[in-house]
């Protein structure tokens, strides 16, 4: 079905460039405000922009480095492939059959995370990189990085400082130092 003289290092750049349009699809569609509702209660902590940025920040990197090494770690390389899998299906599909509705992302994960990260697997296996060690460790890595931004997004509401808006901090500060003393 996908056979081709292409390298899993182009499919995972390309995986890389269908991330970018999911999380455009994604911001254009809500997800802060459907992440508040649906995952918020869930884990005890509300996601916020900023938490978006940074995952997705962290995404390209993780991404970028899957495509660079996939050949001499095909394991952490395919890890991308099965974290991009990963959210399709536990973070988009399955939440929007459950709600009846789509969530912000489902459609660039039916359309291109599927779709390529199966593309990723087949072309490891076309150039003899994939085995069933290599898939177990891919899923694992892919599954330690979705568990991390998870953990990460409820230790840092427990633990971490909240975003402060740094006009308020001028104004605090502005009216503490005009106060008499």
């Amino acid at each position: 079905m996908f056979e081709s003289d292409i390298g899993p290092d182009a499919v995972l750049w390309i995986l890389l460039a269908a991330s970018a349009l999911h999380a455009v699809e994604e911001h254009a569609m809500g997800w802060q405000g459907w992440a508040a509702e649906a995952i918020g209660p869930r884990i005890g902590a509300i996601p916020t922009w900023t938490d978006f940025w940074a995952t997705n920040g962290a995404m390209i990197v993780f991404g970028a480095s899957a495509a660079i090494v996939v050949f001499s770690a095909p394991g952490f390389g395919l890890g991308f492939a099965a974290l991009c899998l990963i959210n399709a299906i536990f973070f988009h599909v399955a939440p929007s059959v459950q709600a009846g509705r789509p969530n912000p992302g489902l459609f660039t994960a039916i359309l291109l995370y599927i779709p390529i990260g199966i593309w990723a697997y087949v072309a490891a296996e076309d150039f003899a990189l994939l085995s069933t060690g290599t898939v177990v460790l891919s899923i694992a890595v892919g599954a330690a990085a979705m568990a991390f931004a998870l953990l990460a997004l409820v230790l840092g509401s427990r633990l971490g400082y909240a975003d402060v808006d740094p006009a308020s901090l001028e104004e605090a500060s502005s009216s503490t130092s005009s106060a008499p003393r």
